[in-house]
């Protein structure tokens, strides 16, 4: 699987803000195809529709990855049962604040296949700028096409999320077990990113190490 190291350093400005805040919402479609969800989710960002684009994520992802952000165990299980649009929201907005030219510019964004985990189909997208180096956006069709923040962004997260899951081990309430069961849902999208044979062994051993953690309970 190839995927540019440049991407995952871009995506850790998404993951560097504010805590965010968690309100009840209900989630948009998903686009129609794999290309499409990358191609709506660069309009989107391009045009600042933060909120149109959370409809894009994987629903629950983004709140499991607030846990990198310093969210609390409360804020996560919330936005897991009532929806989480607008950390998703500001999880592409990080990300946009990141991006640079890298979706503003000439882009080819293409179909590259598909890869399959413990029975999870994902769809792979190379993004090539104009003159640059194809990166790998991985989607799954989850009511439409939606990015899979997790498979697609896994590498930077994980790290991250190491010592929030560790407390969350050590730790006995309805929140806690709400979060740490939508974090096993993620476990297919984490060895994924884990495939990626341009990472480095520290890298791939965070994964592995996040896995070993939300495993751990299963």
């Amino acid at each position: 699987m190839r995927r540019s190291l440049v991407l995952l350093a871009i995506v850790a400005s998404a993951c560097g803000g504010n805590t965010p805040t968690t309100t009840t919402g209900a989630v948009g479609e998903g686009a129609e195809s794999p290309v499409a969800a990358v191609e709506d989710l660069r309009d989107l960002l391009t045009s600042g529709e933060f909120g149109a684009a959370s409809s894009l994520a994987v629903p629950n992802q983004a709140a499991l990855a607030s846990l990198a952000e310093g969210a609390t165990t409360g804020q996560v299980a919330d936005a897991i049962e009532h929806g989480d649009s607008d950390i998703a929201a500001n999880f592409w907005g990080g990300f946009a604040q990141g991006v640079g030219e890298i979706f503003t510019g000439e882009l080819t964004i293409e179909d590259s296949g598909t890869t399959t985990e413990s029975g999870v189909e994902f769809f792979l997208v190379g993004v090539t700028p104009e003159a640059g180096v194809e990166r790998l956006i991985i989607t799954r069709d989850v009511d439409g096409q939606r990015i899979d923040l997790f498979a697609s962004f896994g590498p930077v997260l994980a790290e991250q999320m190491i010592a929030p899951v560790e407390l969350l081990l050590g730790t006995s309430s309805e929140d806690s077990r709400v979060t740490l069961a939508a974090l096993q849902e993620v476990v297919p999208s984490l060895l994924v990113a884990a495939a990626d044979e341009t990472l480095s062994p520290e890298t791939v051993q965070s994964l592995l190490q996040l896995i070993e953690l939300i495993t751990r309970v299963g």
